[in-house]
Formats: structure tokens, sequence, C-alpha cells
């Protein structure tokens, strides 16, 4: 059996004539419905190995990526719109998104809005902005403000807090003793983000990063953002959840029950709450001004990695390199900088690729 076609001299032709075979199966992007897409993933699972191999290497030369990483691509892009969030993101994380990044960057929109679950890693997004000058706000802080930050300090951290709240918002400039632990404390937030975006316009010359949960949870029409830049972390709700309960387990305690008597009823961040932040995500996703990046981290690079010997792999597979396996294996088994399960992994990968040739 002569799996093999020309890629270089692929056309739409020979791509309908590749994806009509049996002994292949791939994930176009020119399918249209998930009943096809589920069918003809389907059709690869039920392959033998040896041609899952010829299909995961057409599918990198053709479209960048395996079959089913192409397969949750594809998923994603036709899954339909709907007015109840599908909340897959509750279990799954997604990439990261940048809108309007670029316009932040040159100044053409001064006003940054970072979201997320709590726990998401939200920091992360605005870390390459650290020590320019420009003034951010952690949302977190300006419930019970008067318990963190006296007056003089507000004047000397950043000119947005400290006019707010001697100013408009002085009524909120209270400690945690001075109010009732289950009185609606949103209003503090949607007054303050309103205040936040007027007085970035009346002060273009500078900066501001906004930095919390709040801004989504109080804010059901994402539409209102569009003139400013929004950075989301993709970190599911459940991973979000891991990493507060680790970080809240380290600070003890009584910064739990702070927490609590600070937000009162949204300190649970209940998921009808959460759930807002897939509609934001649905919103700004689509638009030509918006980045997706996946979550950079030590496992997200070793997962990237493992896929580039694996596709490196079924190359040599494809063309018969015996020897080119054998040497993939060789430098695997040497390399310093891998981990054990990255260097089990891709040895294994290699075995398998050795039998069936």
């Amino acid at each position: 059996m002569d799996n093999q076609v020309d890629i270089d001299i692929f056309n739409s032709e020979e791509l309908k004539s590749l994806m009509d075979r049996q002994d292949i199966a791939l994930v176009s992007d020119s399918i249209e419905s998930k009943e096809e897409l589920f069918r003809q993933y389907t059709k690869y699972l039920m392959l033998p190995r040896s041609a899952k191999r010829f299909s995961d290497y057409y599918s990198v030369k053709i479209y960048g990526c395996g079959v089913p990483l192409m397969y949750l691509q594809m998923k994603e892009y036709l899954r339909p719109e709907s007015p109840i969030p599908v909340n897959e993101n509750v279990l799954i994380s997604e990439p990261d998104l940048y809108y309007n990044k670029k316009a932040f960057d040159r100044g053409d929109t001064n006003l940054c809005f970072v979201i997320g679950y709590s726990g998401s890693g939200k920091s992360v997004l605005t870390r390459e902005y650290e020590g320019e000058g420009i003034e951010k706000v952690e949302l977190d802080e300006i419930v019970c403000i008067k318990d963190h930050h006296t007056m003089d300090e507000l004047r000397e951290g950043g000119q947005m807090l400290y006019t707010f709240f001697s100013g408009e918002g002085k009524k909120y400039y209270r400690s945690r003793a001075e109010r009732d632990l289950f009185e609606d404390h949103g209003e503090v937030f949607v007054e303050f983000i309103n205040y936040a975006m007027r007085y970035a316009a009346e002060h273009r010359d500078r900066r501001f990063i906004l930095e919390g949960i709040w801004t989504y949870l109080f804010f059901g029409d994402p539409s209102l953002f569009d003139d400013y830049a929004v950075f989301m972390k993709g970190t599911s709700l459940i991973k979000s959840k891991l990493r507060r309960f680790a970080r809240e387990a380290r600070e003890g305690a009584k910064s739990t029950v702070e927490r609590i008597l600070d937000f009162g009823i949204y300190a649970t961040d209940s998921m009808l709450h959460d759930s807002n932040v897939d509609k934001w995500r649905r919103h700004f996703e689509k638009m030509s001004e918006t980045e997706l990046r996946l979550e950079d981290n030590k496992y997200t690079r070793i997962r990237q990695q493992i896929m580039n010997r694996i596709n490196d792999i079924n190359d040599r597979f494809v063309h018969g390199d015996r020897e080119g396996i054998e040497e993939i294996m060789e430098q695997t088994a040497s390399d310093p900088d891998m981990i054990v399960q990255e260097k089990l992994i891709i040895t294994e990968e290699c075995r398998k690729a050795l039998a069936d040739l």
C-alpha cells in the first residue's frame, strides 16, 4: 500500500482525493457541520496505528497540526451561538485572550481591563508592562480600602484611586467595621469602573490597567468595553479554584476569613456569577483585533515539545526512515533538558513506529 502523496504539489482536487481515501482520515478546515466533523474523526480513530501516522503527517503538512488537535479546533469553530453559556471552560482551559492589545501598546486606547476567574493568574497577562509607569489598580483592594491604604498612600500610589476616593467615591472610603457585611458591595465596583472610563478619557497622556474578576461580574454587556483593551485569562474554572485554594492554604485561615469579611456573599465566586466570563470570551474572541495565546507555562511547553517530536517521528515513518527514528530515540535518551515523563512518551512512540515499519 503506497500511502505517500507529494505534498509540494497539493491542490484542492488532490486534497479531496485524500479525504475520500479509506486508509487516510483528515479533519478538513472546510467541514461545515458537527456531524461531518464527528464522522471524520471517528474514521481516524478506527484506523490502525500506522495509518494514523500517515494521517497526522498529512494533517501537519496541510494544516499545521495533527488530526486530534485539528478536531478540537474545528469543534470550537463549529460551536453554535447560544444565549445560554455552554461553560466548557469550567473544565477545559482556553487560550489567553488579548483584545485591542496593539491599540493599548500604541496608546490609541489608554485603559485596559484584565479579567478572569479568581486564581487564574491574571497578573501573567500584564507582566510585560511592569516598570513602565502604567497606573495599575487591583479591584480587590477597593472594598474596605481604608483597611489597606491611607489617603496619603493612595495619593502616592496613583491618582485614579486617590481622586475617586477623595471625590465622588468618598462614601466608599471606609473600613470593614464601618459597613454591613451583607450589603450590596457591587455599587463601589460599578461606580469606580465608570469613573475609571471617564478619568482615562480625560488623561490621554497616561495608561491604566484595572485587574480583577469584578468587571465581568457586574457588567453583563461586554460590548460596553469595545473601545478599551480587554485581556482575559483562559484558565478553566476548576483549575483556577484549585490554584486559589492552594494560595489561600499557604496564606492561612486568617486570610480566607478576611476575604469573606471584605466581600461578603461575593467571596464565594459562585458558578452563577462566574459563568459570565464565557459570555465575555464569546464576544471578544470574534473580533479581528483579538489575539489568542495558549497559556505559557512549563506543562504547555513540554506538551508542545512532545508533539513536535511525535510529528518528526511520523515524518520519518512516512518516508521509511528507520535510522532517523532511531536517531530521535538516541537524542531523547541523552537530552539533559527533558524530564523523565517526556523521555518515556517519545521513546515509546519511537518503539511503536519502528515496530510498524
